[in-house]
């Protein structure tokens, strides 16, 4: 290969549904210099997030056949993944498997896109012996899962990509090299504006309203709960406020939706609270609120804040995982405990009481958005390190 000729690179996710993981993979993919690289995605058949027009053009090989082992959840990774590596076998076959399609893919690195993929890509691209990227954007709890992946880093000795210093720290002690390149956001997409009055109409929000936003997945671990909590304390003082909540349940867990709706009906909330299911269309939702909140427990990074900061909106957020990397508290938003209702009401209440200083911290957050986690930065730092590692192995 003439070193004119791009390099191919091979991107491996398991994922069949879209997940932050899957937008942060497209947002790299769709910037890369295509002088420089060939990008190619390694897939489970059926992947749904393989539609975004915005890599329409890029080579992909369906190298997994959906399969058990790669549903679990990241809560129950740990004790997933003991299955896998019990099942040795079948990660084994999926890693054969995985190595075929990558030579047939003539990849010169791989660049594996989660967690399962870490293990399994990892093991066909050491197979291979093709240099190995690791794009890291799981917290794991310190558990069977956490000790794992510590295992395998020691055993693969991958070069590591962490969204997040927090994610870093796992990683500490390891033969693993570590670099931290945060989330990037198209900030073309998000940004300020007013909010779409034929989407108030169509969410039943008025003028006078106060309104909260949170869009994420419903899972117990974004803290949906806590966020009712304090909507609660809050609803007495400002009969106006509202809370858009923006997202859905993953298949697993069908029956946590009907318990938040409940949860929200026992709190005398049903009027206040705006259940919109899955949306396409964040960034206008973004221009409705007055404040965007996100109360996750252990939250790896929290791309959706950084587009609300692109968006002009103040923030409320844990102070947990990779969220103070983002929020600088007192200047770009507030960050409260996790699972601290009271806490997450008087930081809510702080900034409605307040709508100069809210305003303030939406426009630092603006500011901090364009510096930090633009995508075109961050596929330019990842294009850099690809540089590195292939100068080094020629």
């Amino acid at each position: 290969m003439s070193h004119h000729d791009p390099t191919p690179i091979a991107y491996v996710d398991h994922a069949v549904d879209f997940g932050g993981a899957e937008h942060s993979l497209i947002e790299l993919i769709s910037r890369l210099d295509r002088t420089s690289f060939t990008p190619i995605i390694l897939h489970t058949e059926g992947a749904k997030w393989l539609q975004s027009d915005r890599i329409a053009d890029v080579e992909r090989i369906a190298a997994f056949s959906p399969h058990p082992l790669l549903e679990q959840k990241r809560d129950e990774v740990s004790t997933g993944l003991l299955r896998l590596i019990g099942n040795t076998w079948t990660a084994l076959r999926l890693s054969l498997k995985l190595r075929g399609a990558l030579r047939r893919s003539s990849a010169q690195l791989v660049h594996t896109n989660s967690l399962k993929t870490h293990f399994v890509g990892g093991l066909a691209a050491r197979l291979g012996r093709l240099p190995l990227i690791w794009h890291v954007r799981d917290l794991l709890a310190e558990n069977e899962g956490y000790h794992l992946l510590r295992r395998a880093a020691r055993l693969l000795r991958p070069r590591v990509i962490a969204i997040s210093e927090a994610v870093a720290e796992q990683f500490a002690g390891l033969p693993a090299e570590v670099t931290v390149i945060p989330n990037g956001i198209p900030l073309d997409k998000f940004c300020p504006g007013l909010p779409s009055p034929q989407l108030c109409r169509e969410l039943g929000l008025t003028a006078d309203d106060r309104v909260l936003l949170m869009v994420s997945r419903l899972t117990p671990w974004k803290g949906h709960m806590t966020l009712l909590e304090a909507v609660a304390r809050l609803a007495d003082r400002w009969p106006r406020l509202k809370l858009v909540v923006v997202g859905e349940v993953a298949f697993w867990e069908a029956d946590y939706e009907q318990q938040l709706k409940q949860r929200a009906a026992d709190l005398g909330l049903t009027e206040q609270v705006i259940w919109t299911g899955f949306r396409s269309d964040v960034p206008e939702l973004l221009r409705l609120c007055d404040i965007f909140v996100l109360p996750s427990v252990g939250e790896p990074f929290g791309r959706v804040i950084i587009e609300a900061m692109a968006t002009g909106r103040p923030v409320v957020a844990t102070a947990s995982g990779g969220v103070p990397e983002i929020v600088l508290d007192g200047q770009t938003g507030l960050l409260v405990p996790p699972e601290d209702a009271q806490s997450l009401a008087s930081a809510i209440q702080t900034l409605l009481a307040d709508s100069q200083r809210a305003q303030q911290m939406g426009a630092e957050g603006l500011t901090r958005a364009h510096q930090l986690f633009s995508a075109d930065r961050v596929a330019r730092q990842v294009q850099e390190l690809y540089q590195r590692i292939l100068s080094k192995g020629r």
